[in-house]
């Protein structure tokens, strides 16, 4: 185990936590990277506060070793709850559902980023987890998730401004277990491919009545199944129906009140 302890069981990543290149991982809380205040760029400002940050921010996505804990706490291995989430039949993926119904864990795979979680789903785990840590605990909005993954110099991609396909989008029929790329200014890893990641944001449209929402939900941050260094820029956004139970989309878990450490 790496990083500083918070009350609650979850970690504050340090600044020489990755020096040596490994990933900081707890065994079922995630480990939070301090996203300091700065400066929003106006290209993913939009109605936003002209300056982000002051938050806590997963390094990596969360596990399907970390939403296994919150299955098993919540009793819903054997319970179906399909505006949850939808695990596929085969092995591999982290969880699955036997013939039986019943979700289980592949522990040779738990550090694969869980996905076919959909977006309640997400939001779900993120207040379950702040519950058990004794912390708030939601889904980043796409600006906050932009400027983790940009910083404020507004990269195009979480680690510069060219696109590295080997360390991006290798090619790949699935996930790859979580912090494989190196650490962004932020300490954060993963930002730029693997997975999408949802985001708290609705898909609105304006019409007579004003502002809409359609039923689905921004998601950010590329995946193995897009090519195009386009689909992976910090600022580029696609949209998910919010009960989407994909292998493809995963999430990350925001705190946006920073408790104050020891230094």
């Amino acid at each position: 185990m790496r990083g500083l302890r918070l009350p609650g069981g979850a970690s504050l990543l340090r600044a020489d936590d990755t020096a040596d290149g490994s990933t900081p991982m707890a065994d079922d809380n995630p480990v939070f990277a301090e996203i300091p205040l700065g400066p929003l760029s106006a290209a993913s400002r939009g109605e936003e506060p002209a300056r982000a940050g002051g938050y806590l921010l997963a390094v990596v996505p969360t596990t399907a070793g970390q939403y296994w804990h919150y299955l098993v706490d919540q009793g819903l291995r054997r319970v179906p709850a399909p505006r949850l989430h939808g695990f596929l039949a085969a092995a591999g993926t982290g969880l699955r559902t036997t013939p039986e119904g019943v979700i289980v864990l592949d522990e040779q795979w738990a550090a694969l980023p869980v996905t076919c979680v959909t977006w309640y789903g997400a939001v779900a785990y993120s207040e379950w987890l702040g519950s058990r840590i004794g912390m708030t605990c939601r889904l980043p909005s796409a600006a906050e998730w932009q400027y983790a993954a940009a910083g404020a110099a507004g990269l195009r991609w979480a680690l510069g401004d060219d696109f590295d396909r080997k360390t991006y989008a290798p090619t790949a029929t699935g996930p790859r277990p979580v912090g494989g790329t190196p650490a962004n200014a932020f300490g954060l890893r993963d930002m730029t491919g693997n997975v999408f990641e949802w985001c708290a944001d609705p898909l609105v449209t304006d019409d007579a009545s004003g502002h809409v929402a359609l039923g689905s939900r921004v998601i950010k941050g590329g995946a193995y199944t897009v090519r195009n260094p386009e689909s992976f820029e910090n600022a580029t956004a696609f949209t998910a129906d919010e009960l989407s139970t994909v292998p493809y989309i995963g999430f990350r878990v925001l705190c946006p009140s920073p408790i104050q450490v020891p230094s």
